[in-house]
């Protein structure tokens, strides 16, 4: 019977750690999460969008043409940000960034170049992703 009770405690204190740690990561390490849309025209033609709200490609051939954005991302916080960027939906893995894993410190302001390229097997058509911008505090 106190076997029991012992591994009821120990099973207690096991979700209670668990939840702690989930709690304190979620609300102290993670700063901030942005999603940006991202949105990219395979066709037979190259054109360009300049729309700011959102990561558009405009339009390229599945020929080997390429298309860059320039974003600019700043910390305001009183203190130093990891950021990562990751990248998901249908055209995801033809993204690249210049830089991804970096930090930014207090006040620091940075210059991506985001670039889209559609392999030769890409079908012309309309392609949506997102881009994802996860700040973590330095500890």
């Amino acid at each position: 019977m106190k076997k029991n009770h012992f591994f009821i405690l120990l099973l207690v204190i096991a979700l209670i750690s668990i939840t702690a740690t989930n709690l304190f990561y979620s609300f102290y390490i993670i700063a901030d999460v942005r999603e940006f849309n991202m949105s990219l025209i395979v066709g037979n033609r190259t054109g360009f969008d300049v729309n700011t709200e959102k990561l558009t490609f405009g339009m390229i051939t599945p020929t080997g043409s390429s298309c860059t954005r320039y974003v600019f991302v700043s910390n305001e916080k009183d203190y130093p940000l990891k950021v990562y960027i990751n990248f998901y939906g249908n055209f995801a893995e033809w993204v690249s960034v210049s830089d991804n894993y970096f930090v930014l410190n207090p006040g620091e302001e940075k210059k991506l170049s985001f670039s889209a390229s559609a392999p030769r097997y890409a079908a012309y058509g309309n392609y949506t992703s997102k881009a994802r911008f996860v700040f973590k505090r330095v500890i």
